[in-house]
């Protein structure tokens, strides 16, 4: 695929294109998929790049081995890497000065570029998403998680406090009360516990998460999916702006969509009668 030959120097992701869905999987199994600068700096690119290729309309975020992701890498919080960590690591090693202004750096980045990536992105969940990787896995439009997933906002656990924005996503996800108790307590729940707190979307056996979610997320990169992508855009928007903001936005965002090709073929289809093909234009 034309300007992705970043991926060939993938050395803690991997990314693959089918059926307009673009997959990428976290791929650190030995540490559960546990998140080092190195991996996040990776993310956070590739979610770059895939704003501006238009061959991916969807996109699958998932895990290789046992887990979704055990969170941030203990070694790099407990100042035991060859990054450092500001308060836990020897006082002597210097810390770059870009790390010095956004301490989170591109942690916190993956987290921006998924909400801007202004695509879909479906989670399939298995094992462990805990601490950055519960955060990542919130921030998605959709989780499918199978019988062995457990979900904790596990920070407080271990000393750290939460990141990634998951004071932001996590009181809307779960609400204000059962928030508050995740992140106080660091308590584990399991499969069916997160699926009646809304942390699941939708629960599937062991093993079918990933087929489960790939299907999900095909069904709507075969829509319109500009349409789509804009309609993701002012939900999200909605949750901060003010009614007459989103009524302004609306109307902008609805001359953009219309001018689209697939707008076209989709009233067109309605009026003939027959099912739609979009072609993402």
């Amino acid at each position: 695929h034309e300007g992705f030959r970043m991926t060939e120097e993938l050395r803690y992701i991997q990314f693959r294109i089918e059926d307009n869905v673009g997959t990428i999987t976290l791929n650190r199994p030995e540490k559960l998929n546990a998140l080092s600068w190195e991996l996040v700096e990776e993310l956070a690119a590739l979610l770059r790049r895939l704003r501006y290729v238009d061959e991916v309309r969807a996109i699958l975020l998932n895990g290789a081995g046992r887990s979704f992701c055990a969170g941030g890498d203990v070694d790099w919080i407990a100042g035991d890497s060859d990054r450092p960590m500001p308060g836990t690591s020897d006082a002597s090693i210097p810390i770059p000065r870009s790390q010095r202004m956004t301490p989170g750096g591109p942690f916190m980045d993956v987290t921006r570029q998924m909400v801007a990536v202004d695509k879909p992105i479906i989670a399939a969940l298995h094992g462990h998403a805990v601490g950055a990787g519960l955060a990542y896995a919130i921030v998605c439009d959709r989780r499918f998680g199978d019988s062995t997933t457990k979900m904790s906002a596990i920070f407080t656990s271990v000393g750290v406090a939460p990141d990634c924005g998951l004071s932001w996503y996590l009181p809307r996800v779960v609400g204000l009360p059962t928030a508050l108790m995740m992140v106080e307590t660091g308590k584990m729940f399991k499969a069916e516990e997160c699926k009646a707190l809304g942390l699941i979307d939708e629960l599937v056996p062991e093993g079918k998460s990933f087929e489960a979610a790939f299907d999900y997320a095909r069904s709507l990169a075969s829509r319109a999916s500009v349409a789509v992508s804009m309609a993701r855009r002012m939900i999200l928007m909605g949750q901060t702006a003010t009614l007459e903001q989103i009524l302004d936005y609306e109307g902008i965002a609805g001359v953009i969509v219309a001018s689209t090709l697939d707008a076209r073929e989709g009233t067109q289809s309605f009026l003939e009668s027959r099912k739609p093909t979009y072609r993402g234009i």
